[in-house]
């Protein structure tokens, strides 16, 4: 049996830790993967390179997303044990707002786990179009418009909060709830601009009002995140005797949008040979993993995950879970691309956005795009009813760079249309929603 070195940065930390990884008999490196006592970190791990980065979990609340100039989203820190909830759609509301309770104003939010998108956190679920906020044509940000409480549930700690705009940065204000003399704080107003650095998000603490640095790596660097995320858990309710759901807080994987997974179950785990999952059976949900690979206590031996990454193929397997007590996840995987012998030409030259989707009453739509890459050819915008039929065509800039494109659709009628954006080789398809 061979042994490796795996080595750990724990930059929130500043040190380095050695943790011993082993090749088994049949090429798969086992990795002793933990987020330490009560899930006390959250782990990063990239398969090419065999690399971990750890972090505590809890020096954060809240995520900014990023990594693209015309998307934007958020995340809570699960990890904290957040509760929010919607109290106004109307930022005039903002000073009237005199009381922490929550009882009026529904369920609480949570951020999603079932979908494909890393950023819709808990304030995309408020009412406005885009959760929290509508875009603006004629300046092409979202203005925030919804106000909502944050309740942390293990020691009652409240804040009230806001987004009032996204462009290229986020600005919102925030409020503490002050229990000594039952009111709220003077309220806080910051902006934190996206930044150059290649991570999915900007981190932000209420504990010392500023940003937080250094809690992600290179979105390139990793493909799992071992965290704490709330997802609608199956049980049987006693009083109906029915199924039902509960939100619970699991600990397990979110992986990076740059990879999809295919589940097989039941297959053997410890075998030297595989067989590729059909193409639709892999997915890019960013819980594909997630927490399936446990039960209550322990493992599931006959559940096996299939991770394509660019043009590389991965197989996996998980074979211990100690729970809360360590935070101990030990799995292991091997690259099985030789053995497959597959390639993907197909490359990420540009990305896109389209807003407002749904349209306003003009059906005026702004076409975003971050060309990152060159072509010999101008991309090409196209857009289709659901017979097929083309209604609308225009080329794109082929230069480097950021830029937006404006398409009258005032022709056509209301429903739902799909976009189709082509670009060096590359196609990429979205639905519009015409009112």
């Amino acid at each position: 049996m061979k042994t490796k070195l795996l080595f750990t940065a724990m930059l929130a930390l500043g040190v380095q830790q050695t943790v011993f990884s082993q090749t088994d008999a049949n090429g798969y490196t086992t990795v002793n993967m933990s987020m330490g006592a009560s899930y006390q970190n959250r782990v990063f791990f990239d398969l090419s390179t065999n690399n971990m980065v750890s972090q505590p979990a809890n020096t954060w609340d809240i995520a900014f997303y990023r990594n693209s100039s015309m998307s934007f989203g958020t995340r809570m820190n699960d990890a904290q044990n957040i509760e929010v909830y919607q109290a106004s759609n109307n930022p005039n509301d903002w000073n009237s707002i005199t009381t922490n309770s929550v009882a009026s104003y529904g369920s609480p939010l949570y951020n999603l786990d079932n979908t494909t998108s890393i950023q819709k956190g808990a304030f995309e679920q408020g009412t406005a179009t885009y959760g929290w906020g509508e875009y603006n044509p004629g300046n092409h940000h979202i203005e925030g418009k919804v106000i909502f409480i944050l309740k942390y549930v293990s020691n009652n700690t409240y804040y009230k909060f806001m987004i009032d705009d996204y462009f290229g940065g986020y600005t919102f204000k925030y409020a503490k709830w002050n229990a000594a003399n039952s009111s709220w704080d003077a309220a806080t107003s910051k902006t934190i601009a996206n930044g150059s650095d290649d991570a999915y998000f900007n981190y932000f603490s209420f504990a010392t009002g500023d940003k937080v640095a250094s809690l992600e790596p290179s979105r390139t660097d990793w493909d799992f995140m071992f965290t704490r995320y709330w997802t609608d858990y199956p049980y049987t309710n006693p009083s109906t005797g029915q199924p039902a759901t509960m939100k619970y807080r699991m600990s397990g994987v979110i992986q990076n949008t740059n990879i999809t997974v295919a589940k097989v179950q039941p297959e053997t785990q410890a075998t030297a040979s595989s067989t590729l999952p059909a193409s639709s059976a892999f997915s890019n949900n960013i819980t594909a993993i997630g927490h399936s690979w446990k039960p209550t206590q322990g493992i599931y031996t006959n559940v096996v995950y299939y991770i394509k990454q660019g043009s590389e193929y991965y197989r996996m397997y998980f074979t211990s879970n100690e729970g809360s007590s360590t935070g101990n996840m030990y799995f292991k995987y091997k690259n099985i691309t030789s053995s497959l012998g597959t390639t993907d030409i197909a490359s990420k030259k540009a990305s896109f956005g389209i807003y407002p989707n749904p349209t306003t009453a003009d059906k005026q739509v702004t076409v975003l795009f971050d060309v990152k890459e060159k072509v010999n050819s101008k991309g090409q915008v196209e857009v289709y009813d659901l017979s097929g039929k083309k209604v609308y065509s225009a080329e794109l800039t082929n230069q480097t760079g950021f830029y937006k494109q404006d398409l009258n659709l005032s022709h056509l009628s209301s429903g739902n249309y799909l976009v189709k954006i082509t670009f060096g080789g590359s196609t990429e398809t979205k639905k519009l929603i015409v009112k």
